[in-house]
């Protein structure tokens, strides 16, 4: 089997939010047209807030869609960094308020404790997941997954293991993240890039002996995986 990634290439930043946006709209539909329900495992920071916008506003039905997020710090959700504040703004302003969504972040102490509780409800979720939506930082992480972690070593051999504590070197905040794992347990990819460093990044991460985290997701050969980039 080769699931080579497709590289999917718009002229502009409000293009392919319109146009990714609409594609896992279309995805989620035909999941539900077979179904009774589907799920969407989504990610944070800047780069998908716009997309995720228009994602929230569309009609789908919602109340059937388990939504979730790839990752998140261990922060309160009103705290201004917490990937749970960025989609209430953005996916849950919308028709997808009616979601079923489950946080990743819980109200465990710290993340060592808070990834059992957490572990537990995804066990419980249906998998896999319908369609997982990831992004790439310019040193080729994605999720929480970064090389400067302890956790990092072990990522690939939690086969077992739905989400980990992560605690990054250099970026701030611990973080629960969904494993390789996890995220390779799904139906479809699609990895959202914006601007030339990433691009050139993600190039390199392509490459046959490339060891950038995102690497894992672009060398597999279980699920379909759609890049979108625009400048």
């Amino acid at each position: 089997m080769n699931n080579k990634p497709t590289l999917i290439l718009l002229p502009n930043r409000d293009e392919l939010n319109t146009v990714l946006s609409n594609d896992i709209g279309k995805y989620l539909n035909a999941v539900l047209s077979k179904h009774k329900a589907a799920s969407l495992a989504v990610s944070g920071g800047s780069t998908p807030a716009e997309m995720l916008t228009l994602l929230g506003k569309q009609t789908l039905d919602w109340p059937k869609i388990q939504t979730l997020l790839v990752d998140d710090r261990w922060l309160g959700e009103s705290h201004h960094d917490s990937n749970q504040a960025m989609l209430n703004k953005t996916l849950f302003s919308g028709l997808a308020a009616n979601s079923r969504y489950l946080p990743l972040k819980n109200e465990a102490a710290d993340v060592n404790d808070g990834q059992y509780a957490c572990e537990e409800q995804l066990t419980e979720l249906t998998w896999p997941l319908s369609v997982v939506h990831l992004g790439m930082g310019n040193d080729g992480h994605t999720a929480s997954w970064f090389h400067d972690a302890p956790e990092y070593p072990m990522l690939m051999a939690a086969h077992e293991q739905h989400c980990t504590a992560v605690h990054p070197g250099a970026a701030p905040y611990s973080r629960i993240s969904l494993t390789p794992a996890a995220v390779l347990n799904s139906e479809r990819i699609v990895i959202q890039v914006f601007g030339k460093a990433k691009r050139d990044v993600l190039e390199r991460a392509l490459a046959k002996d490339a060891d950038f985290p995102i690497s894992m997701v672009l060398h597999q050969q279980r699920v379909p995986v759609d890049i979108y980039w625009a400048p």
